[in-house]
């Protein structure tokens, strides 16, 4: 059984998560053709809106199929998309799924994404009921690194030169967090 094809809306005080929009294709544009935002990202930064505009689209074919859920990061105060969170590679079977996430670097270090996270996180448990959550990060990536950390999730294993991006051999560090470490955490 596939992920929920209707991605539904979670809010916090300052941002609100909902459905991924072809019209968000122009707020995505500062985040994927942003060299700096897609150092740690698995694909290159886009040159043009076309370009964005299809990673936007495929992202959205992903959730209609059920592959994956996907939220647009917005501003409530603006309503600008400042990024994305997702939910992919779910197992029904296995009550798992993996984390991604990237944030318009312009909004780095003022807590948006971690209540992005805690707010996809919390559904993931309680209305997916998933017992495991996994993230896949580039073991250079400190700043994630520690978000994950902070969220509770544990570094579980090194995956030596796993992803070539950008011309260059990628470690991956991965990290996983189970249901019952999110409801203990103080």
């Amino acid at each position: 059984m596939p992920l929920p094809s209707k991605t539904p809306v979670l809010e916090t005080d300052r941002i609100r998560l909902r459905a991924l929009t072809l019209e968000d294709a122009h707020d995505m544009h500062e985040v994927y053709s942003d060299e700096v935002n897609m150092e740690y990202w698995g694909t290159t930064a886009t040159k043009n809106i076309d370009e964005t505009r299809h990673l936007v689209a495929r992202d959205i074919e992903a959730a209609e199929t059920g592959l994956a859920m996907f939220w647009a990061i917005e501003s409530r105060e603006t309503g600008k998309v400042i990024g994305k969170c997702t939910l992919w590679q779910y197992s029904e079977s296995n009550q798992r799924a993996e984390v991604g996430y990237i944030l318009n670097r312009q909004y780095w270090r003022m807590g948006l994404m971690s209540a992005a996270l805690e707010a996809m996180i919390n559904y993931a448990f309680s209305e997916l009921r998933l017992h495991r959550l996994e993230a896949d990060t580039d073991s250079n990536n400190a700043a994630s690194l520690a978000l994950l950390e902070k969220l509770g999730f544990q570094r579980e294993g090194l995956f030596r030169e796993r992803w070539f991006v950008n011309g260059q051999r990628q470690d991956s560090a991965m990290l996983g967090l189970l249901e019952q470490d999110w409801a203990n955490r103080s």
